[in-house]
């Protein structure tokens, strides 16, 4: 059987490693150079991404997110790095919220062509489902508040030279010859070019850059950099390459493809959008607090491991006293001079607990951050970017899903341009899940959170009004300033001194 060429931007490939900011890098105007808003973007990214790498990666990211203390020796550092284990609260919160719409399967229409149905059991040719594919893209939307989707087609210019013919449309049944859905990380996408044509902001160039092992013989591998830059009317594939000799670092352009489609077929969908191509990650607040108890959990270990060892002190003995000595249970020990005293230096465990108190203020908080995208409220996404009814109350996870389909439906759009004859189905993304229905309970917790003082009387107020407590029009900064004024005239909420009010009732 003849081989099919592909393109090589499978959704593992497009999501392998980049890291533009370690690569060695050309000289200013390479095709490999990111551009600047990719590399701020790539700041913002890099904390979600540690985060979502566990324990192992942000031990691999050391002093990074991790300080040492003053004066403190590497050998203490490494062994304090080394035993530190991260709370996942971050992770685990993209992974719950990714999963909550896909609880069931991606609904594409009843009466949609049979492609369609074929091609949603496996969108990118390596068997994934487009409820799966989905999922991953969600969970790029809440990493770093962006997810894109190429929409690519297998490269038949080589098949039909090993065949020595055009190819037919019994080619393409044979070989599976279709559209497929690629995966691209945000990461990867170093750089854009758009311009507006017929009034709407098009893309005009695009560069994904891919990490890959590449075969040198039958079993040893070696690392390749290569970006994949693509143009309206064809895709130019450069390779890294590194002078041996003079270590300078130079390009080479190992195929052109036509792009026959005439448009770059990319589609990404924004959680938190900034700019053209440009986002930031919609759970970077939560990320920061989870990188704050790392390392507080890590001084939580160190101050307990002091706590529980205790100390002796050694009053009237010498250095060669002191060296003979050996403690532990069933030990006596002795000395002539009358003026030597033992005793036993413990702690009082009062650091001990107070930073106990305040991992679980921040356990509380983040697990009430982590919430935050299900709560319904007013405003959080505006109607243009998920086209409802403004007055329509709705969490930020429901507009995600929304703003998800929108991009699906879009990216079937394309694939009906490479097939050229489809009509284009609608889905529907389960929103059910995407939001949480505000109990008592809920409430209650509120409150004790204040009393406890886990949480400020701002958030506490912003909680209730938020859920529909408190009119829209309430201002709460002139609600704390007047509260702050009654208590210091000493009044009521009636706006009665209490002096005034105790010699009445007396």
């Amino acid at each position: 059987m003849a081989k099919v060429y592909r393109r090589e931007l499978s959704r593992a490939a497009a999501a392998a490693e980049y890291d533009a900011e370690s690569a060695n890098r050309p000289a200013e105007g390479s095709v490999f150079t990111p551009t600047k808003d990719y590399m701020e973007m790539r700041k913002r990214f890099a904390l979600p991404e540690a985060l979502m790498g566990g324990t192992n990666r942000m031990r691999a990211e050391g002093v990074r997110y991790m300080p040492a203390y003053s004066n403190e020796d590497s050998t203490r550092y490494q062994r304090r790095l080394n035993g530190a284990v991260l709370f996942e609260s971050f992770r685990k919160s993209v992974q719950n919220l990714s999963s909550r719409p896909f609880g069931k399967a991606v609904q594409v229409d009843e009466d949609a062509d049979g492609f369609w149905v074929d091609f949603c059991k496996d969108v990118d040719r390596e068997g994934t489902s487009l409820t799966s594919f989905c999922k991953g893209m969600m969970s790029d939307l809440l990493v770093y508040g962006k997810a894109h989707l190429l929409v690519d087609f297998p490269d038949t210019e080589g098949l039909s030279g090993e065949l020595g013919r055009p190819l037919t449309l019994a080619d393409e049944k044979q070989y599976g010859l279709r559209p497929y859905f690629s995966s691209v990380s945000p990461k990867s996408v170093i750089g854009w070019k758009s311009d507006r044509i017929a009034g709407v902001q098009t893309l005009t160039e695009l560069r994904i850059a891919q990490t890959s092992y590449d075969y040198v013989d039958e079993y040893d591998q070696e690392e390749v950099e290569r970006v994949f830059c693509w143009k309206r009317d064809e895709i130019k594939i450069y390779r890294k390459t590194v002078d041996e000799s003079t270590g300078e670092v130079g390009e080479l352009l190992e195929s052109i493809q036509p792009n026959t489609l005439g448009i770059i077929p990319l589609v990404t969908v924004y959680a938190q959008k900034q700019d053209y191509m440009v986002s930031y990650p919609p759970l970077e607040g939560l990320a920061h607090l989870n990188q704050k108890h790392w390392w507080m959990q890590a001084d939580q270990d160190n101050i307990e491991t002091v706590a529980r060892v205790p100390m002796m002190f050694f009053r009237g003995f010498n250095s060669e006293d002191l060296g003979a000595l050996e403690v532990g249970p069933y030990k006596i020990f002795g000395n002539r001079s009358p003026e030597s005293d033992i005793k036993v230096v413990e702690t009082s465990g009062k650091a001990v607990e107070v930073g106990s108190m305040a991992l679980k203020r921040l356990e509380a908080q983040m697990e009430r951050m982590s919430l935050e995208p299900l709560i319904r409220k007013a405003g959080a996404i505006t109607a243009t970017e998920v086209a409802v009814d403004e007055r329509r109350n709705m969490s930020h996870m429901e507009a995600y899903t929304l703003l998800l389909e929108t991009g699906i439906e879009e990216a079937f759009m394309i694939v009906a341009l490479w097939t050229g004859s489809l009509s284009v189905p609608s889905i529907n993304i389960d929103k059910d899940s995407s939001h949480i229905d505000l109990s008592d309970r809920v409430l209650e917790e509120l409150r004790l959170d204040y009393t406890m003082g886990v949480i400020d009387q701002r958030t506490y107020l912003e909680h209730r009004k938020n859920r529909g407590l408190y009119s829209e029009d309430m201002d709460i900064d002139e609600v704390m300033s007047e509260a702050q004024n009654e208590d210091a005239l000493g009044l009521d909420g009636n706006g009665i001194q209490e002096e005034e009010k105790e010699e009445e009732e007396g």
